[in-house]
Order: structure tokens, then C-alpha cells, then sequence
């Protein structure tokens, strides 16, 4: 096997499940050329993690852009395509491959040469389901993230150096609204921290600003890394940290695969079978509407689970 060109889109979290068996790929067939085709977004994050020898980009911008990835893509000549984001936009994909190269695919779709199918009754977890569609190749799969690549990061957060301190991870993705627990309620938790002298540490990019500043500014000891707490800088901390609060996004799986305990407050758009990270350290309060949930209820989940 010389190419294998490995297709990838996905949120975050995705991907840091994805690592998983792209690690198993890259260990099994350590001298082939390995692509992986993802989004802008995750460009840098892959190459950092020489899981690939390259990048190509896939926005999704329309047919003639599409087109021109596809053709790009055939003139390539992989031997292997391995379809892990398995979506309608990739079925499509794989139907351009099977009829215009000699590729074999590794998917879930029918298009597949070499086809992975599972109860849609019974769904298997993001890792497992990975797991058994690389296994179908005679790879063994080892179903963890593999991140430990992150701790080569240089940045350094002194201001957490031997303080005692929770991760308070409040943010979630414009499209999943529904999964986002009020400000008020993780402020109610910072309050409660900051009584038994342990720091908040809230993280959080650009668009969770509101939330994170409505919590810092009537906080009274708390550290702000929002927009200063990139992936390798929350793995970083995350290791060090007593536990993590955190909705259901992105960054909650990396933290997962730290091994720190985390917290996850869940409405019923999260599916705690399939796609939460999954683990002994990973805890959870879920409620169809996640404003039932209130902030005492998860103080007092926490402060038996972290031992506060």
C-alpha cells in the first residue's frame, strides 16, 4: 500500500475521536503516504500531529469546487480510500471513486469495496464504530484518542502553577444552542469554588466572549483564558486540573482523553450512547431541557465526584 488518502470533516470532537484510528492507520502502514482530506479549520491540528504526511482541504463550497477536489483527487492515484466521516456528501464522493479509480474504500456507504455495516438499531459509540471499519482492513485498533503529541506545546499558564483548580468550560457551537447551559449557572459554580479556594480556569474562543466575560467580571477570583487557551494549551492544563465542567463541545473530548474528570451537563440532543466521550473519568447530569438543570444540582454532583 503506497497512498491512502484518509476523508475526515466533522466538528472538534470528531476528530479528536477520529485520532484514535488514524494513529492505528499511520502505525499499520508506517511507509505509505498518508492524506487526509478535512476542513480548513483542522489543517494545522492534523500536520502537528504527523498522523499524516498531508493536508488537502475540503470547504464544501459548491459542485465547481468539487469537482476540481475530485479530479485532483483521481489523478492522485491512492491505492486506499478510507471513508471515516461517512456522510451523504462522501457517498457521493465514493461513487465518483469507484467509477473513475482502481481505489479500494474502506466506508460505510454502499459504494464500498471493502464495507463496514452495523445495526442502526443498536449504534455503536463514534470510537467503536471507527474502530470496526479500520479493523475491516486487519488493523488493530487500539479505541483511545491519541493526543499525547499536544504535550510538545511550549506555552506555559504560570498562574495555575501549584494552585488547586477546576476547568470551567462553558462555550458550545452556535448550531447546538440547545446544548448550552446559562452563564448564570457555571457564575453560581465559580462563586462556589472560589469559597473553598479553588481557582475556575474558564476556557473558550471568541464566540463564547459574552458567556465567559458575564462570568469572569461578577466572579471573584477566577483566571480568563478565553481566546488564550488554543488545543494544546487546554491538554496541557487539563492534566493538571482537578476536574472539568463543561456542556457538550469540542473541547470536552479532548479533555476526556486526558484522563481528568469531567462533568458533562447534557440536554436530550446529546446522545450519551454514541457520541459523548466515554470513559471512567467522564460523569454526567443530562435533562430534556438543560435549564431544568440548576447550579446545586451540579455542585453537589461535583463535589462528590472531584472530592471537593
Amino acid at each position: 500500500m503506497n497512498k491512502i488518502l484518509i476523508i475526515k470533516h466533522g466538528s472538534l470532537g470528531d476528530i479528536v475521536s477520529a485520532t484514535s484510528v488514524l494513529k492505528d492507520i499511520r502505525d499499520h502502514f508506517s511507509k505509505a503516504e498518508i492524506v487526509i482530506l478535512t476542513t480548513e479549520q483542522f489543517h494545522g491540528f492534523l500536520l502537528d500531529s504527523f498522523l499524516t504526511d498531508n493536508v488537502l482541504i475540503d470547504d464544501r463550497k459548491g459542485i465547481k469546487y468539487t469537482l476540481k477536489l475530485i479530479t485532483m483527487i483521481v489523478k492522485s492515484k491512492f491505492d486506499l480510500i478510507i471513508d471515516l466521516q461517512n456522510s451523504m456528501r462522501t457517498k457521493i464522493y465514493g461513487m465518483l471513486f469507484r467509477l473513475l479509480t482502481n481505489a479500494s474504500l474502506n466506508g460505510t456507504h454502499l459504494f464500498s469495496t471493502i464495507r463496514y455495516r452495523y445495526d442502526i438499531n443498536k449504534m455503536p459509540s463514534v470510537i467503536d464504530g471507527l474502530s470496526n471499519q479500520v479493523e475491516m482492513l486487519g488493523i488493530k485498533c487500539r479505541r483511545k484518542p491519541y493526543l499525547d503529541w499536544l504535550n510538545n506545546n511550549k506555552t506555559k499558564i504560570n498562574q495555575i502553577v501549584e494552585k488547586k483548580f477546576i476547568i470551567i468550560n462553558p462555550g458550545c457551537s452556535k448550531k447546538s444552542i440547545q446544548k448550552k447551559w446559562p452563564a448564570e449557572n457555571y457564575l453560581e459554580i465559580c462563586k462556589y469554588l472560589n469559597n473553598i479556594n479553588i481557582l475556575p480556569v474558564l476556557i473558550g474562543t471568541k464566540d463564547d466572549e459574552k458567556e465567559i466575560e458575564k462570568i469572569s467580571n461578577q466572579s471573584s477570583n477566577v483566571l480568563n483564558l478565553c481566546n488564550k487557551s488554543p488545543l494544546p494549551v487546554i491538554y496541557e492544563i487539563a492534566q493538571k486540573a482537578i476536574g472539568t465542567i463543561s456542556n457538550d463541545t469540542g473541547p470536552a473530548h479532548l479533555i476526556a482523553a486526558t484522563g481528568c474528570k469531567i462533568h458533562l451537563i447534557l440536554s436530550s440532543f446529546s446522545n450519551i450512547d454514541t457520541v459523548i466521550p466515554r470513559g471512567q473519568n467522564v460523569t454526567f447530569t443530562q435533562k430534556q431541557n438543560i435549564n431544568n438543570i440548576t447550579a446545586n444540582e451540579i455542585i453537589d454532583q461535583v463535589s462528590r465526584i472531584f472530592r471537593l
